[in-house]
């Protein structure tokens, strides 16, 4: 796995930490899924052989050591939230959800009072309207959402990544209500 990648791969999973997207537990698959790519860090190695019980107290010491030995720093908020909404853009071009505007639903999770991302606020206010038809939605921003630059990260690596935060899509198209 070149360097490039696995900074990028680095990068986008601590930014989904800071997003609250990715726990200790979800280290081990992405770790596999680097594994399988090329990785040869030891440290990677070791994640993947965790369970999905791991706590962060074994996790970040060995999470923190890759990154440190690969010069990959935690992105700040509007960074993070960036780095998520194209990890998600990616997975859902190659798996489509079954509920409409999945990217906006995503994204308004990661917005809590005050955030500092604007894209993150935008689908917060958004989300709001998406199930009812009281006021005027704009099909463009999802579009938009979805034609978000590629990470060109591995299928199987953007899968891992993503499947915390895709865990959190309703299973089936919400009523409408309001």
């Amino acid at each position: 796995m070149e360097n490039a990648l696995v900074r990028r791969a680095l990068s986008v999973a601590r930014a989904a930490e800071r997003c609250g997207c990715l726990g200790p537990g979800d280290w081990p698959d992405v770790a596999v899924s680097m594994l399988l790519e090329g990785n040869e860090d030891p440290e990677i190695a070791e994640l993947a052989g965790f369970s999905r019980q791991v706590n962060g107290w074994v996790t970040e010491p060995l999470v923190a050591a890759v990154c440190e030995r690969h010069g990959v720093s935690t992105p700040g908020p509007s960074e993070s939230t960036e780095l998520v909404a194209r990890l998600m853009a990616d997975d859902l071009r190659a798996r489509p959800a079954s509920v409409t505007a999945p990217m906006i639903r995503l994204l308004a999770r990661l917005a809590p009072p005050a955030f500092e991302s604007d894209l993150a606020s935008r689908c917060f206010e958004v989300k709001e309207y998406l199930d009812c038809d009281c006021a005027y939605d704009d099909p463009d921003f999802e579009a938009e959402l979805h034609l978000l630059p590629t990470l060109r990260l591995p299928a199987p690596l953007v899968q891992a990544l993503a499947r915390p935060l895709r865990s959190t899509l309703p299973p089936a198209q919400p009523a409408r209500r309001h």
